[in-house]
């Protein structure tokens, strides 16, 4: 396996089940009789660390406590692919339609390029900025208020008071905790002592940011599940490894001595910030109406859908998308072109991106359309010919290109199968007829 950090590790499957059964049975034992079981962090360590299990690329005992926790946790996900140690399917719903599925996310894991050594994306394996301090919500520290966090690097033996913390939702903020997070610096604050102190008490936007900084900084980009919805097509993207030493939900219950007005000088939460249904109905045909007459088109139906988002091929929620027209039909009647705008994408997206702007992301949505559809009235759309390439890239940049070479070799192998076994009586019909004919020309 290549891991992150340019290190080639050797995973033994066979000596990996056989000391996770060792591992699972007395964890088991000792896990019944005790109030919060330890995560499932520190289990697969245990798991690593087994005799055989790990090892370097000229076959040396490799030790997981040394690793890096960007490498670390890539070897967790593979143990959790492989069905090594068990990970039940979470309960889900879909970001665009809301229908519930279950699934194990580790599962979709695409491992090619850990196995094939394609870790040279610059977007999805670039490394994690360490020498900055990284913007996140107010919070208070100390008597001042802080507005970034900086993380410094951790092996997997400097994180182990994290990677041992309970798994039953607790977290308990200590200096040692907070040392074993990376915390280095909230703002210009570095006693981990204050630190502790402050995200104990940090509103929860603030935590939340800070925790998905950490799954930056200590999960490669690559370790995430798609999984595409039965009904809507959407893709959702999963957590892997499921279990994480770190949640992505607040530190607190509500109740717990927090409001919901966050630090002082933080900035409020916005409410009805996003237009109902009427207002941008009417701010998008107003947009139309000007782009309509500015590009010189008319005749194009306008339609403001608010169900569910169409997706693109990539399974991604569309803000609009384009139908051509059709001639008249056996009952003489014809559709003209169709632009449609889809409300519930608009909103996700405002509420997701606070710089969102909803007027010129009308206007930029409407004039894309509006260029389908001078496309197709020349005949061709090198626009949609550009859309499909740019996620058929997006696809082979998370596959990889040795796996998608496999997949597609595969993907042949298989039809020319099919092929055989639809035609077979032809090819046996042809034989016997070529064979009579030899055998009386012979004659």
């Amino acid at each position: 396996m290549h891991l992150p950090s340019g290190r080639v590790a050797r995973l033994s499957d066979a000596a990996a089940r056989a000391h996770a059964a060792a591992v699972l049975g007395a964890r088991a034992d000792r896990d019944a009789g005790e109030r919060a079981p330890i995560g499932a962090c520190a289990r697969d360590v245990q798991i690593l660390a087994g005799p055989s299990v790990l090892a370097d690329a000229r076959g040396a005992p490799l030790d997981p406590l040394g690793l890096p926790l960007p490498d670390a946790h890539v070897l967790r996900a593979l143990l959790a692919f492989a069905g090594v140690v068990p990970e039940e399917p979470g309960a889900y719903s879909c970001e665009n339609c809301g229908a519930p599925f279950e699934v194990a996310p580790s599962s979709l894991l695409e491992i090619g390029p850990f196995t094939d050594g394609e870790l040279d994306d610059p977007e999805l394996d670039r490394p994690f900025d360490f020498g900055a301090s990284h913007p996140v919500p107010a919070l208070r520290v100390g008597r001042a208020l802080c507005r970034s966090v900086r993380f410094v690097e951790r092996t997997v033996e400097e994180a182990m008071p994290l990677l041992r913390a309970p798994c039953d939702g607790a977290l308990r903020v200590t200096p040692s905790l907070v040392a074993a997070m990376g915390v280095a610096a909230l703002g210009r604050e570095r006693r981990a002592s204050v630190i502790a102190d402050a995200l104990a008490r940090a509103p929860d936007d603030a935590w939340a940011a800070i925790v998905d900084l950490y799954h930056e900084a200590r999960y490669p980009a690559r370790l995430v599940a798609v999984h595409r919805c039965a009904g809507c097509g959407a893709r959702n993207d999963l957590d892997v490894p499921l279990a994480r030493e770190l949640e992505r939900a607040p530190l607190r219950a509500p109740g717990d001595g927090e409001d919901d007005r966050g630090a002082p000088g933080s900035t409020p939460r916005r409410a009805g910030a996003f237009p109902d249904l009427d207002a941008f109905e009417a701010r998008v045909r107003a947009a139309a109406e000007r782009i309509y007459a500015a590009r010189g088109v008319r005749n194009i139906d306008l339609f403001i859908d608010a169900g569910v988002p169409a997706c693109d091929d990539g399974g991604e929620p569309l803000l609009g998308c384009y139908a051509p027209g059709t001639p008249a039909d056996d009952l003489g009647i014809a559709r003209p072109p169709e632009i449609r705008i889809f409300y519930r994408t608009f909103r996700l997206e405002a509420r997701e991106d606070p710089g969102f702007d909803v007027d010129a992301e009308i206007d930029e949505t409407i004039d894309h359309e509006v260029t389908h559809h001078l496309h197709h009235l020349a005949g061709s759309d090198p626009l949609d010919d550009e859309e499909r390439e740019q996620i058929e890239r997006e696809q082979l940049r998370r596959v990889g290109h040795a796996e998608a070479a496999r997949r597609a070799r595969r993907g042949a192998l298989a039809e020319l199968g099919g092929f055989v076994r639809a035609t077979w009586p032809i090819w046996v019909i042809t034989a016997v007829g070529s064979a009579l004919a030899w055998c009386a020309g012979g004659r």
